[in-house]
């Protein structure tokens, strides 16, 4: 007569595990079976799939909070994940006050995608406070999430002390010259952001003229996006002043602006004595022909600067 064998989590065989886990998806694995045990963790841990997986996206899942929790809890003890893309969630502050607390003891995370929720400024606080001391995220897109200038205030600190964040994205903010002075003054003390977008905020000529102040004497900064701000001729000259002594800049977005010919051609000729490569984007302004065809002809003397008109 043969023995009944209790079978549970601290005796099934490994092997069983892994046949069941081949029959789930990734994100299942990740959220569902993570920290139920010592023994399941220790099992996934050596499981392939989960090894291999780095990225988490629940983009327009409109997951809500009590998920999110789980999902928090999971990500602390995480070992794999590097990439978490949560964008289109509708997540306020008190969802991004519980993501914010992962990063108080992550270093592996390196990519943070929070794009088109709603934090607003409190949110931001969170994060920026999380992120003070982190030394592992580079990348941080908050673009379209209603912080205003109060939520700039927050990312100036963050700015002036994180030593690894490389590239944020702040488009679609609600940011003011007010909220880009704030930015200026932490990109002034930072050493490591490569790429900063602000387009489609209303900073103006104002805001430009306190970031130009911030960029003349910065080393690190690549690409800086300012499409859509409502930069005339005046804020024009603040940039090129930027060109003349700043030696880093490789990119600048000036798309959908209110720039006339005559000012592109003063920001051309500047360019003209650069001898590193370099982007303008110069769409959907006030340019005219005359005005297009100086361009043109000047970029046949120099093949190292791109132009788009």
């Amino acid at each position: 007569m043969s023995k009944n064998t209790d079978l549970s989590l601290h005796t099934i065989p490994v092997e069983l595990v892994y046949r069941i886990l081949d029959f789930l998806d990734e994100l299942t694995i990740f959220s569902a079976c993570r920290n139920v045990c010592a023994r399941l963790n220790t099992i996934t841990d050596t499981y392939q799939r989960y090894q291999r997986l780095n990225t988490v996206y629940l983009g327009g899942n409109q997951v809500g909070i009590e998920k999110v929790k789980h999902l928090c809890n999971v990500l602390r003890h995480n070992k794999t994940i590097v990439n978490i893309c949560l964008q289109y969630n509708q997540y306020d502050s008190e969802e991004v006050k519980c993501i914010s607390s992962v990063f108080l003891h992550d270093q592996i995370i390196v990519t943070l995608q929070l794009h088109n929720n709603n934090i607003g400024p409190q949110g931001t606080e969170y994060l920026s406070n999380a992120l003070l001391q982190n030394t592992t995220l580079t990348t941080l897109n908050l673009a379209n999430n209603y912080i205003g200038d109060q939520g700039a205030g927050h990312l100036s600190k963050l700015l002036a002390e994180n030593k690894t964040l490389t590239t944020l994205d702040l488009r679609l903010n609600q940011i003011t010259s007010q909220g880009a002075q704030y930015l200026a003054d932490g990109l002034s003390k930072n050493e490591t952001l490569r790429m900063l977008h602000l387009s489609r905020n209303n900073i103006g000529d104002q805001g430009v003229e306190y970031l130009s102040n911030a960029l003349i004497h910065n080393k690190t900064l690549t690409t800086l996006g300012l499409e859509g701000i409502q930069l005339s001729d005046q804020g024009a000259e603040y940039i090129v002043n930027v060109l003349l002594q700043n030696r880093t800049l490789m990119t600048l977005r000036l798309r959908e602006n209110q720039l006339s010919a005559r000012k592109a051609e003063r920001l051309i000729d500047v360019l003209m004595d650069i001898e590193t490569p370099f982007a303008l984007y110069l769409d959907y302004n006030q340019i005219d022909n005359d005005g297009k065809r100086y361009i043109k002809n000047a970029l046949q003397r120099n093949s190292r600067i791109k132009i788009t008109l």
